[in-house]
């Protein structure tokens, strides 16, 4: 113990040396019997200093989740070593009541450690779990009801997805009768307003609303456990809760009974939504339409009065409610717009509850303000992307009005647009700028249905002359983004502009904007013209300028790291591609200048936080999610320079001697998160220049440097350069054997790692291949290794169909490299024969133009050899190599065509998707119930979940491979469907005339032979 009380206090210490010290001689006692239970009584004795306590805490924390579970434990060299049954035992009987008695910053520690034991333990090794929870339940004692309810939350959370096991359906049924009857009873009590039982309350609804996250237990689904658990819900969500008046909103939410109260909502919500609404079950979920059924017509009725009832006292200011109450308030009431029942209850206060309710959290507000002037560059990052406004009630107001307006169009869009109507026309003498603000953000908000309706979509131009284009030059700069984000939405949802001078209005407006003196207004700026270049007007009129629009959403992004500019940029480039040409290397340098300062950025980051093994990536924890994004549309458009020279070698060469070192730093600051987009620019640079230069070849070397090291996983990023590089650079392979040894080494290692998957190694047969068809006679020594590698995966038992057929491409592909060398590794292994019973009936399911000519080129290969040498095994099987050979030269022409057929097919979509194409509106009737597009996704995504269990199942050895569950063969149109954009190494080579010589050398050389293959013709 005297030990244990000397180093926990130094693992704490800000000297690196002496932490590592005291973390080492950690890790050396923990093989020691006692050492994790002596831990533990630290963290309970309150006499022990709370420092040491804390680091105590955090060490049985990650140990018991490390090593709690012996096999893994066993699993792994540097594992420490497993807990003892003794300690475990002690660690067990104590949880309950340590939990009761810790202080709040060590209990988080030690209900993880919980979290740990019972995923591992129960009911296994820990049988009388549960009853010890109601027992402490029941206990009356309310530090004895918390530490039950906490420890049930770790036992639900424990096994919350398995949603085919029968753990939770255990659980939930011998618990929550008591955890039920603990709440009731609490808010019975004269106490209930104490934070100290709204914190049990917190504690008790987050557990039912973890409970229900994947499946409903029968239990819960019983009259006998609906209807008190929706009382007592109910019952909170109504609660008067008594706050400090000079508390700011952020203390209030924080307090334990809100935190409840969110909980309360959230489930009553979880409940209608998932689980009890008929109409809207996905079909893996009828299982619960006997539920749903009763729910829909005897609970959500309930629900909707009770929040109705909470909705007046918001807009009455009677009743503060938290962000994340009104979040779900509003949510509940999204749900009840689609089945038919809720929704005629809901209707008559719908009106009130848009222009009340909705239409004030749409307003500029004083947050907003704040954020606005605090920091601009967040303010935009909130408003651009989706998952940070997700949690608003901002968000949810919008998501409600939304949901209202297109799914219940007959009854709610005209009503809605008068109102919008009546505040736009009262602005400024009647209506505040911020007021005017929420109208507009209602326009925005329901821009699809007016863009599409037939009695507005006409009217639209006249509206945005009338109030939307004046705001461009307003004095209040939200009105002037907003405007902007009007002019994005409506052009980018298919809005007609009547008129030219009005679309000219619009694009001089957003062009002033571009260069306004607040950030957030500039970057909505830049969106917005994304969208107007595609008009033609706007077009021609920035054409002359394209290169100074260009810089200026450079220097913005520069300045902001946001990437919502990056789509605009990539429009820019893409409709002047013409026009930047000239300017396009400049441009890239700036690019390339701005990605290596957003890595250094990040490599500084990193070397602050003590970067691990070299590997550096974007910490999304702390803010760099936009960093990384900015990196990536970086690359991105810079991606897009090049393709648009790519009839210009000259351009091209000269881009890339600024991308090449943009590459190189990326790969050798092993910043993996980009690898991806990286190797698209060197695959695009090598595809388009039809060459490999000398700067190229040692990104080449890079590669593979990095391939053999921490980039072994983007092989499938990697394989396009590799394969261009032996394209078009055969003349340096064939030159320099260190480049054909790197080729030949990326094969092995990807087709023998543990650590690489099918598609790696369908990629290191891809790799094979360039090589045997490119490099015929260099690499001579190669060829029984690859063989040899290879040959096993021609088994059927083992392999999926489509590695299976690469597999036996690649041995073909080695008899048209050397027939006479790679048959005799074929009979050294005595598999010739099994090969060729294998390949042959395969062949016959060849689809694509480049399988059909490997196996003629092989086959003519075979049938020219002097049959002397040729293994006694296949020379009896002529007749059917030569019957292979005819089928494939039959289908040939006709693979052919058809992949010109796909060609002209494949255009003619892409020309398709130019189409504008108005959708129609989904005017449902009011007394219809909605279906949704959203229940066939999660259709959808239910079979792929059961599918992937089943192939779990199957790797586990619990069904057999062939049990009516889909094969890989299944799949084979998915991933093998490439024969438009694959260029074939043989896509040059003859294969007619070279089989009329070999017929004509069976003629005259081996007249029997030829005799008996074509006796039968």
């Amino acid at each position: 113990m005297e030990t244990l009380l000397r180093l926990f206090p130094s693992t704490l210490s800000p000297d690196v040396h002496v932490r590592r010290a005291s973390e080492q001689e950690l890790h050396q006692l923990e093989s020691q019997p006692g050492m994790l239970a002596a831990s533990f009584q630290l963290v309970a004795s309150p006499e022990v200093d709370a420092s040491i306590r804390q680091a105590a805490a955090i060490y049985v924390k990650n140990r018991v989740s490390r090593t709690w579970d012996a096999s893994l434990a066993r699993g792994f060299s540097d594992m420490p070593s497993a807990v003892s049954d003794q300690d475990k035992e002690v660690v067990r009987s104590g949880l309950l009541p340590t939990i009761a008695s810790l202080p709040p910053t060590l209990r988080v520690h030690i209900a993880s450690a919980m979290y740990s034991i019972v995923r591992c333990d129960f009911p296994q090794a820990w049988p009388t779990l549960t009853e010890e929870i109601v027992k402490v339940l029941s206990s009356g004692e309310q530090l004895q009801i918390f530490a039950g309810v906490r420890a049930l939350l770790e036992l639900v959370r424990a096994f919350r997805f398995d949603c085919t096991d029968s753990k939770l359906e255990s659980i939930v049924s011998h618990t929550f009768p008591a955890l039920l009857a603990t709440v009731s009873a609490l808010m019975d009590s004269d106490h209930s307003d104490l934070p100290a039982v709204g914190e049990i309350v917190y504690y008790a609804m987050k557990t039912y609303k973890t409970s229900m996250m994947v499946t409903l237990t029968q239990h819960q689904q019983s009259n006998e456990s609906i209807v008190p658990w929706g009382s007592v819900m109910l019952r909170i969500v109504q609660k008067s809760v008594v706050t400090d008046a000079d508390a700011d909103a952020d203390a209030r939410e924080k307090a334990p009974w809100w935190k409840a109260k969110k909980w309360a909502f959230y489930s009553l919500n979880k409940l209608f939504s998932r689980y009890g609404t008929p109409s809207q079950l996905a079909a893996s979920m009828k299982m619960y339409k006997p539920f749903a059924e009763t729910f829909i017509h005897n609970f959500a009725p309930e629900i909707l009065k009770a929040y109705l009832h909470t909705a007046d006292g918001i807009v009455s200011q009677h009743v503060w409610v938290s962000k994340p109450v009104l979040r779900h308030l509003l949510t509940f009431f999204s749900e009840c717009i689609r089945p038919k029942s809720m929704w005629q209850l809901l209707r008559p206060h719908m009106q009130q509850i848009i222009e009340t309710l909705v239409y004030p959290h749409l307003c500029f507000s004083d947050e907003d303000e704040e954020l606005w002037e605090l920091d601009p560059i967040d303010f935009v990052r909130l408003g651009s992307d989706p998952f940070e406004e997700l949690g608003t009630p901002s968000s949810a107001a919008s998501m409600l009005l939304n949901v209202t307006v297109t799914r219940r169009t007959k009854s709610m869009f005209e009503p809605t647009l008068t109102f919008i109507t009546h505040v736009l026309n009262a602005y400024p003498a009647q209506c505040t700028a911020r007021q005017f603000d929420g109208a507009l953000r209602m326009c925005m908000t329901i821009c699809q249905t007016m863009v599409h309706h037939e009695n507005v979509q006409n009217m639209l131009d006249a509206f945005f002359v009338q109030h939307v284009l004046p705001v461009l030059k307003s004095p209040e700069p939200f009105l002037r983004l907003r405007a902007c984000a009007l002019i994005h939405a409506f052009d980018s949802a298919g809005m007609k502009w009547q008129t030219s001078q009005s679309l000219e209005t619009a694009f001089r407006g957003v062009m002033d904007c571009i260069m306004d003196t607040e950030l957030p207004v500039r970057v909505k700026a830049a969106e917005a013209m994304g969208e107007l270049v595609a008009h033609d007007e706007v077009h021609n009129a920035v054409a002359p300028n394209a290169c100074r629009l260009m810089q200026e959403l450079l220097k913005l992004s520069d300045e902001t790291d946001l990437d919502v500019l990056m789509t605009t940029q990539e429009k820019i480039v893409n409709n002047f591609a013409e026009e930047l040409l000239p300017f396009s290397v400049d441009l890239t340098q700036q690019m390339a200048n701005n990605y290596m300062r957003l890595l250094q950025d990040n490599l500084a980051s990193a070397g602050v936080d003590g970067g691990v093994d070299g590997v550096h990536a974007f910490n999304m924890d702390q803010g760099e999610e936009d960093k990384y994004f900015a990196a990536m549309g970086c690359l991105s458009t810079m991606y897009q320079m090049v393709t648009t020279a790519d009839s210009r070698p000259d351009i091209l060469a000269e881009l890339e001697k600024v991308l090449l070192p943009v590459v190189a730093f990326t790969i050798q600051s092993e910043t993996l998160d980009l690898y991806d987009d990286c190797f698209q620019l060197t695959d695009v640079l090598t595809y388009y220049q039809k060459s490999v230069s000398p700067a190229m070849w040692d990104i080449f070397t890079l590669m593979y440097k990095s391939f053999k090291s921490s980039g072994i996983d983007y092989l499938s990023e990697m394989i396009g350069t590799f394969d261009n590089c032996a394209s078009y650079g055969t003349e340096m392979l064939r030159q320099h054997a260190e480049y054909r040894h790197m080729l030949i080494d990326i094969f092995h290692t990807a087709i023998s790692s543990d650590q690489l998957v099918s598609s790696d190694r369908i990629a290191a047969c891809q790799i094979a291949e360039v090589v045997l068809l490119l490099l015929r006679g260099y690499v001579d020594d190669a060829v029984p290794g690859i063989l040899t590698a290879l040959l096993p995966f021609l088994d059927k038992a083992t392999e999926s169909h489509l590695l299976r057929k690469w597999a036996a491409l690649i041995v073909l592909e080695s008899m048209y490299y050397n027939p006479t060398l790679s048959l005799s590794i074929l009979e050294s292994h005595g598999a010739t024969q099994a090969f060729f019973a294998t390949v042959l009936p395969m062949l016959t399911k060849c689809r694509r133009v480049h399988e059909c000519k490997v196996a003629i080129v092989a086959l003519l290969s075979l049938l020219a050899m002097d049959p002397q040498s040729v293994p006694p095994a296949l020379r009896n099987g002529y007749p059917h190599l030569f019957g292979a050979l005819l089928t494939q030269l039959k289908a040939l022409p006709k693979l052919v065509a058809q992949r010109k057929e796909l060609h002209k097919v494949f255009d003619e979509g892409l020309d398709d998707l130019d189409d504008d194409v108005n959708a129609a509106l989904d005017e449902f009737d009011d007394d219809a119930d909605v279906q949704e597009d959203d229940n066939d996704y999660l259709q959808l995504l239910a079979e792929e979940a059961n599918r992937v269990r089943a192939q779990v199942h199957i790797a586990d050895g619990d069904v057999p491979a062939d049990d009516g569950i889909g094969s890989a063969d299944d799949l084979e149109d998915d991933f093998d469907d490439d024969d438009l954009v694959y260029e074939s190494p043989l896509e040059s080579v003859p294969v007619y005339e070279p089989f009329r010589a070999v017929i004509r050398q069976l003629q005259t050389q081996q007249a029997d032979l030829f005799q008996s293959l074509t006796a039968s013709l």
